[in-house]
């Protein structure tokens, strides 16, 4: 697959991405390049978390928070990435979706390295205007929670936007009850 195709379907994504899932998933990928896809994805990620911890600004008098070493990191995302995974096709099979494993695995993938390619542009601008940060995350949310919706609903078959919305909601609440449960330096 080539550059320009990965830019037409990351535009039809934002444009289309119902279509967009359709595509995703016609590709068909072997089981090697999707769990290098996801690990490349983490890894990226964890990049990109790193660069906008250290542009936030520490108030003058408060102390550096103490970082976590990287693999933890890394660990950490790759757990709650692979358990919203879980969740997805858990909660979407319970009523009544049809989609596999790795059909919730591409979608995701290929969200993850859109939210990093919009986190990366987040990070230069806010070099530039630290003010439009969390505008930019703000908007980022927005979007990803737009194309999950679509997404999930071509991957389950819902032919219904409100069950897709439901299906996030219900897996949030899993998923963040199990990430606090796991999480050692967490509020729980």
């Amino acid at each position: 697959m080539n550059p320009a195709v990965l830019s037409q379907i990351a535009v039809l994504t934002l444009t289309n991405p119902a279509e967009a899932a359709r595509r995703l998933l016609d590709l068909r990928p072997g089981r090697e390049v999707v769990w290098l896809a996801f690990f490349l994805a983490v890894v990226l990620n964890g990049a990109i978390q790193i660069g906008i911890e250290q542009m936030v600004p520490v108030p003058q008098g408060e102390p550096l928070p103490v970082s976590d070493p990287v693999i933890l990191n890394l660990l950490r995302s790759s757990g709650a990435m692979l358990l919203s995974v879980v969740a997805l096709l858990f909660v979407g099979r319970t009523i009544g979706g049809v989609a596999t494993f790795k059909d919730i695995l591409i979608l995701t993938i290929w969200l993850q390295f859109l939210q990093i390619a919009a986190m990366s542009v987040t990070l230069i601008v806010s070099m530039v205007v630290p003010f439009m940060m969390v505008m930019f995350l703000l908007a980022t949310a927005l979007v990803s929670l737009y194309v999950s919706m679509h997404f999930l609903n071509e991957a389950h078959k819902f032919n219904s936007m409100l069950k897709s919305f439901g299906v996030i909601l219900l897996s949030a609440l899993i998923s963040i009850s199990f990430v606090l449960m796991f999480t050692p330096s967490g509020p729980v």
